[in-house]
């Protein structure tokens, strides 16, 4: 476990505020925020296994990028609530033994209520940085093998109108977005559902993944490795990355 304590942030409006490492443990002129959101509902349980060794091999990945010491990753799993693993923390400090059984699957999905506090913490974050002359920007992917059922009031709309408010806000120099649909092969009318989401969400990307197992989902953490890379590299140029294939 790393011995740096990361400091608590509320967000105006939201019930789940977000945990940052302390700026002034960074020492590094820029950094990309890179966010994996999780779905830890019930119907993940059939590939839990594969789900975590996913998360593992991509942040495990990443720490061998030549960018590594200029990404901050935060970890959220959601059911019918989110759980933050762990906020905005540099890669030396994520110890790749923590990503054992960290899923809790069962429950339902608030997918709209997570992607829209992982959007306003990064945004909000990423605020904090620029405010301390750090150049930033960001990656978020949002995971899933299913449709919204347990966000309340939260509506995919409000994922739009935060994502718009990011961008608009202009402390983040890009924001890149994609989304995962996990296990969509069985059910055409979740991966249609998903890519509506991408859309009406104004998501950049949408990868639907027809089967979960070891195979597709060791193929997913090096797609986001590689997307976290490319997005980092584009820093400064005053772009975001281009979308990769996956």
């Amino acid at each position: 476990m790393d011995s740096k304590i990361l400091t608590q942030h509320s967000l105006t409006g939201q019930h789940y505020g977000y945990s940052a490492a302390d700026l002034g443990d960074l020492d590094a002129p820029e950094y990309t925020l890179v966010t994996l959101i999780v779905d830890e509902s019930s119907s993940v349980s059939p590939f839990k296994t594969e789900m975590e060794k996913c998360i593992k091999e991509a942040i495990k990945a990443c720490k061998f990028s030549q960018r590594s010491d200029y990404l901050l990753i935060r970890l959220v799993t959601f059911n019918q609530t989110m759980r933050e693993i762990h906020g905005f923390k540099q890669l030396v400090d994520c110890d790749l033994n923590d990503y054992d059984n960290c899923l809790n699957t069962f429950g339902s999905t608030a997918l709209f209520s997570t992607s829209k506090n992982a959007i306003d913490a990064t945004n909000d974050y990423g605020k904090q940085l620029v405010a301390k002359e750090f150049e930033a920007n960001a990656i978020i992917f949002i995971i899933t093998d299913g449709d919204d059922n347990s966000s309340g009031s939260i509506t995919m709309a409000q994922v739009e109108s935060a994502l718009k408010d990011a961008m608009k806000d202009e402390a983040l120099e890009s924001i890149m977005s994609v989304l995962v649909g996990v296990g969509v092969g069985s059910s055409g009318g979740i991966n249609q559902y998903l890519s509506n989401f991408k859309d009406n969400a104004g998501l950049n990307q949408y990868v639907g993944i027809e089967d979960a197992n070891d195979k597709t989902l060791a193929k997913l953490a090096q797609f986001i490795s590689q997307s976290v890379s490319s997005q980092s590299r584009s820093l400064r140029s005053g772009a975001m990355s281009q979308p990769l294939n996956f």
